[in-house]
């Protein structure tokens, strides 16, 4: 209810909301070509054990690094996942749904797993890491974890969305409650 409201006081016209959510729309579903493309790439690297020397290179944590390209792989389909998520809801705005509960929860759904992907972006190195060291012989035990700003920095923003959706969600749902009392 808030949501129509504003949108009937003019800060942004409906059909201005259905345009920009089918112009965002076309760029989910680009940014989901690049994502799952580059998660094939690197999974086919992953499993071919490939070492591309060509003119066109894509290095996922160096040349050779397997353990990068399977992360490469989770956290990319993880992404994917909450890209298809966020394109269905913008399917909908597109034409004219607005904030209801299913859209709510579908972003809900996207903001989930875009923290998911970040979350295991950063873990599942230190965790094959781990693997790796306890499966080595005796003196070769090595571990290494590396956490840079990007990481910290693509974990916050995950982490607000997250949080801020599911505010947006909770506000959609008092709004919903108040609208059944009236």
């Amino acid at each position: 209810m808030f949501y129509d409201i504003l949108l009937m006081n003019g800060n942004m016209q409906s059909s201005e909301l259905t345009s920009a959510a089918r112009r965002l729309r076309m760029g989910a579903i680009f940014s989901l070509v690049l994502v799952v493309g580059s998660a094939l790439y690197a999974g086919a690297a992953w499993f071919l054990g490939l070492d591309p020397d060509g003119a066109i290179q894509v290095t996922f944590g160096g040349p050779g690094n397997q353990q990068a390209r399977f992360v490469a792989v989770v956290s990319g389909a993880l992404f994917a996942l909450g890209l298809q998520r966020l394109i269905r809801m913008l399917g909908r705005m597109g034409q004219g749904e607005r904030f209801t509960s299913r859209n709510i929860g579908d972003l809900r759904g996207f903001t989930f797993y875009v923290l998911i992907s970040a979350i295991v972006s950063i873990l599942l190195p230190i965790a094959l890491s781990l693997i790796a060291a306890l499966s080595a012989g005796a003196g070769e035990r090595r571990v290494t974890f590396t956490f840079d700003g990007g990481d910290f920095f693509a974990l916050l923003v995950s982490a607000l969305l997250f949080f801020v959706v599911r505010l947006l969600g909770e506000a959609q749902r008092l709004s919903e409650e108040a609208a059944q009392i009236i």
